[in-house]
């Protein structure tokens, strides 16, 4: 869900409450399908699949982060 709102020296007025989106969210098996960076501009969220069978086939994500930092450790490192 979201929420849009406005937010005016000490008044905050949330109005009401709708879909952010029709899909639903990916079964993960921990609960961690939706994360926000911490200054609040992005987010990442694990959508499920159209069809259970493209479901089933994707199994896992790789996520990398900082790939330029972890090469320059490596060279550095001799790897």
């Amino acid at each position: 869900m979201l929420v849009p709102y406005t937010a005016k020296g000490d008044a905050f007025v949330a109005d009401k409450p709708r879909l952010w989106t029709e899909k639903r969210l990916a079964e993960t098996g921990n609960g961690r399908n939706l994360d926000i960076a911490l200054d609040g501009r992005r987010f990442l969220a694990l959508l499920a699949a159209d069809a259970p069978e493209e479901q089933k086939a994707q199994s896992h994500v790789i996520f990398l982060q900082n790939f330029s930092g972890e090469v320059r450790r490596r060279v550095r490192a001799g790897q």
